[in-house]
């Protein structure tokens, strides 16, 4: 299948382009879309307001006093990314008779996709030291807008030394942990067929990008971390401590005066509005409790309900470590 370098070059873009129409048809694995907010972009650097809340129904009264609205700005940068380039030399284009230089070229889409999906798990699992909106870090123990405390621990008993993470995000909220904007999607590939590529018999292929990744909503997510590897018991305990968590955060108030409001008031765990992330090592334990009917309770061979059965989906993702 031997082809001349300017031939190679036109099927090498029709080829990626095919390959790019594939790859957006699923920008991120399906299970991050829920965890993801996808903005448009049209700067180098994209400013969002947020605005404080309002007041709560009251008994109406003639002098009521009313409360300001006030707007605070997030500001979130766009970054250059680069799938490539692949470097092919012009003998091997010559005496290719599999194509394969061909398919390495057409691959730059969707291992740009799977790059783009990585990046955002990444800051999500750095989210301990990355601001959110609100300027405090994704994880953290209190926060400037609203109250929670979504950075929390629990020590095992098998004392093996292993440290475990679980990020645990709640999907049906319209907020999400995650803000993704594009300012420049993977379109074209672009080649070096310049006289010094020719001279030097070498040829590049390349396709870039810009986005920009930040942390949004803290409310949103809990990241757990479990010092020692836990039991399927362990876990349901974790999952409950998870759960509680959830529950305890609140709305910042638009009036002195106002009850307290909770996030997630009303909110039940299901597959449909539950997800959790894992490392790798925690995966195969998270799965058994996802997907087994019972568990032990106790010592003395007792067991109960697993009442997380087919409760949650689970991403693991070695951004957050082995």
């Amino acid at each position: 299948m031997a082809v001349d370098v300017s031939e190679f070059s036109v099927l090498a873009r029709a080829e990626f382009q095919n390959q790019l129409i594939e790859s957006y048809a699923k920008p991120y694995p399906a299970d991050i879309d829920a965890i993801v907010d996808e903005y448009p972009s049209k700067t180098s650097v994209e400013t969002y307001a947020y605005m404080s809340n309002i007041p709560r129904l009251r008994v109406f009264k003639r002098d009521s006093p009313a409360v300001q609205i006030v707007a605070d700005k997030w500001t979130v940068p766009n970054i250059t990314y680069r799938a490539g380039p692949i470097v092919v030399q012009k003998e091997s284009l010559d005496d290719d008779q599999i194509g394969g230089y061909l398919r390495s070229v057409a691959s730059l889409p969707k291992q740009a996709q799977k790059d783009i999906s990585y990046k955002i798990l990444a800051v999500l699992a750095a989210g301990a030291t990355t601001p959110c909106f609100d300027g405090t870090n994704l994880f953290a123990g209190s926060h400037t807008i609203g109250s929670g405390n979504n950075s929390i621990t629990a020590d095992e008993a098998s004392n093996d030394g292993k440290t475990h993470k679980i990020i645990a995000v709640i999907t049906d909220n319209p907020a999400k942990p995650m803000l993704f904007q594009n300012r420049e999607p993977l379109k074209y590939l672009q080649d070096d067929y310049s006289p010094q590529a020719l001279e030097a018999r070498e040829f590049k292929y390349w396709a870039d990008t810009r986005f920009g990744v930040s942390p949004a909503a803290w409310f949103t997510c809990i990241l757990l971390t479990i010092t020692d590897t836990p039991t399927l018991t362990e876990l349901d305990t974790n999952l409950t401590a998870i759960c509680d968590q959830f529950r305890t955060f609140t709305l910042p108030k638009g009036s002195d005066t106002d009850d307290v409001q909770y996030f997630h008031e009303g909110w039940v765990p299901d597959a449909s509005n539950f997800t959790l992330l894992c490392n790798m090592g925690l995966a195969q334990r998270l799965d058994k409790l996802r997907t087994t009917d019972l568990i032990a309770s106790g010592t003395g061979g007792a067991v109960v309900n697993n009442q997380y059965q087919n409760k949650f989906k689970l991403i693991p993702t070695s951004s957050l470590g082995a």
